[in-house]
């Protein structure tokens, strides 16, 4: 195990603390009654008496703000914003219970696959909107399968430290994806939550929509780019597997390696950032990953699963670049590379 793996605990929430899944909104109000007065969901405040109704989405007013509220909303303080976090699990919690995931809600047969019609042109709208922005694109069968934790800057080091012209590939990317679902109000409007906040009610679908766009590129033989967690074995191998059968000639791989502790924390500097611009009226606020999730990726020889699923499907591939990225304000390191020259500038 590496030095710095039992750390990653450090960044996690008393996962004890948490609300559980509930089935209904009567057994979520008792829980939260058998909290402690003073506690972040507890409807006492310390002393006992009622915590007044909650005003909706966390955002912090000065008392002077006057009429110009909106514009003046503050950043959330490190006490709010950790109470902020408890409130969107709960409500992420029952709103599931609630059955407002998206594939529950506007899907038609009883496996959950065949999606209505109505939800299905919306799907159609999003790909060809993306599509189209790509249209320039090279059809040259070319592909970059990028993989790494959340958090890990992906994004940043394929534009910056790479060698790869983006220009040159359409980007698939889930977490784009439930942005643009985002923009058309299709995300389940959940009280108290930012869209983005409430992203996690679109995941399947958003992955469905990759996937189709995905489809679509790989035919027409277009230059891809596969942003992915690289998680599992399993799903990487299979888009490799994909684009093989698809004739792509091509197909490397980037993988950029941090922590599990920095994934944790990066991620939730991220939400928090983007909450605080929604609160002050820009964007459609943070994506929420729960620490529990990335921790779950641990890997006591690898780091992370991920890093161990990128040493497995090495082989499988034409050419590929591992960086390390886990220093902020420092450029991504070169760790190690095959068949392709990065400029590390």
């Amino acid at each position: 195990m590496r030095a710095d793996q039992p750390r990653a605990a450090e960044g996690l929430a008393d996962l004890k603390s948490l609300p559980e899944r509930s089935g209904d909104r009567d057994e979520l109000r008792q829980r939260l009654q058998r909290l402690p007065p003073g506690h972040p969901s507890s409807p006492l405040e310390a002393d006992g008496t009622p915590r007044p109704p909650e005003p909706g989405l966390a955002c912090r007013v000065p008392s002077d703000a006057g009429e110009n509220r909106d514009a003046d909303r503050q950043p959330l303080t490190d006490a709010e914003h950790a109470e902020h976090v408890s409130e969107v699990r709960a409500r992420l919690d029952k709103a599931r219970a609630d059955g407002l995931v998206t594939k529950l809600q506007h899907t038609t047969d009883s496996d959950h696959e065949q999606w209505s019609e109505d939800r299905m042109s919306m799907h159609d709208a999003i790909i060809a909107e993306l599509y189209g922005a790509a249209r320039e694109v090279p059809c040259e069968r070319r592909a970059i399968l990028a993989g790494g934790l959340p958090g890990a800057g992906k994004t940043t080091v394929l534009e910056r430290h790479a060698g790869i012209d983006r220009s040159q590939y359409l980007t698939i990317n889930p977490d784009e994806i439930k942005n643009e679902i985002a923009k058309r109000d299709m995300i389940p409007d959940v009280e108290g939550l930012s869209p983005m906040e409430a992203s996690d009610l679109v995941h399947e679908e958003s992955s469905h929509i990759a996937k189709r766009l995905a489809r679509r590129a790989m035919r027409e033989g277009k230059n891809v780019v596969w942003d992915i967690t690289m998680s599992s074995r399993e799903s990487t191998y299979e888009r490799i597997s994909s684009l093989r059968e698809f004739g792509y000639s091509r197909v490397e791989g980037i993988f950029v390696d941090i922590p599990v502790d920095v994934g944790i924390r990066r991620s939730d500097t991220r939400h928090r950032e983007g909450h605080d611009s929604y609160c002050a009226g820009q964007g459609q606020g943070g994506r929420f990953v729960p620490a529990e999730v990335i921790a779950a990726q641990e890997d006591p020889d690898w780091g992370s699963r991920n890093h161990r699923t990128f040493e497995q499907i090495k082989p499988h591939l034409d050419a590929w670049l591992h960086c390390d990225n886990s220093v902020d304000g420092r450029h991504p390191l070169l760790v190690d590379s095959d068949g392709r020259e990065e400029d590390q500038r």
